[in-house]
Formats: structure tokens, C-alpha cells, sequence
């Protein structure tokens, strides 16, 4: 897992390289400048998803890049398992990243009740994808 100063420095190191200053990341991402600078020199712990994936929008790369260089996705060389549905400590973390799932469309959030039927319809696929591969 890398240290907060690791990560803020990897998230500047991307901004920069873009030449995007620390207002146009904060804008784009729909936080405060304070908030990304802060991010960007260690003064802040590492963000949960939710913010992870603003400041990806803001940097204008994948989520799942920012998301690695904050340690919540294992490389080649960490321990992964796959869990059942039977664990208990797997379905708190998929209930946690459903509750800090962003969905967006357009750039603003979606509603709710509409990201219920949403995670709803994921639900159904996951399911009719298990019974087509039995």
C-alpha cells in the first residue's frame, strides 16, 4: 500500500505531465483546490473511491489508474483471492463499494432511485451470466 506521500506525489506527477494546474483539476473533479493540493503534497490520507474516482475525472485518466496508485487494486505480485458468496467479509466489501459507487451520466450524478435500478440490473446480468456459464 503506498503512503500518502507516495500517492500525492504520483497524482502530481500525472497533472503536471498534462500541464493542468492544481484550479483545473479542482474544477473538473468538482472539489476544492485546497482539497487536490493537499492530496497532491501528502497532507492528506488517501481518499475513498468516491473521491478517488472525482480526481480521476479531474486528471482526465481511467479511474482504475488512480484507483491502482492508491493500493486498492493488488498488482501481479500481491495475494488475491476470490472470495464466495458465503464470506461474509466479501459481501461488507461489496457493499461498500456499492454504497460508494458514483454513477454518472453527462457529468452529473444520477439520481438514487435510478442508480437502485441500475445496481439492480447489474444484480440480474451477474445472475443470468452464472445460470448461461452452468
Amino acid at each position: 500500500m503506498p503512503t500518502k506521500e507516495q500517492f500525492g506525489a504520483n497524482i502530481k506527477a500525472i497533472r503536471e505531465s498534462k500541464g493542468y494546474s492544481v484550479r483545473q483539476v479542482a474544477m473538473w473533479a468538482d472539489l476544492n483546490p485546497s482539497t487536490v493540493s493537499m492530496l497532491e503534497n501528502g497532507k492528506r490520507n488517501i481518499p475513498k473511491i468516491s473521491t478517488i474516482e472525482k480526481l480521476a475525472h479531474g486528471l482526465r485518466e481511467p479511474v482504475n489508474n488512480i484507483i491502482e496508485l492508491a493500493g486498492y487494486i493488488p498488482d501481479e505480485n500481491t495475494f488475491s483471492y476470490a472470495p464466495n458468496k458465503n464470506d461474509e467479509y466479501a459481501n461488507k466489501l461489496d457493499k461498500k463499494f456499492e454504497e460508494e459507487l458514483l454513477l454518472a451520466f453527462d457529468g452529473k450524478p444520477i439520481p438514487e432511485e435510478d442508480k437502485k435500478k441500475i445496481l439492480e440490473y447489474v444484480e440480474f446480468l451477474k445472475l443470468k451470466h452464472r445460470s448461461d456459464n452452468e
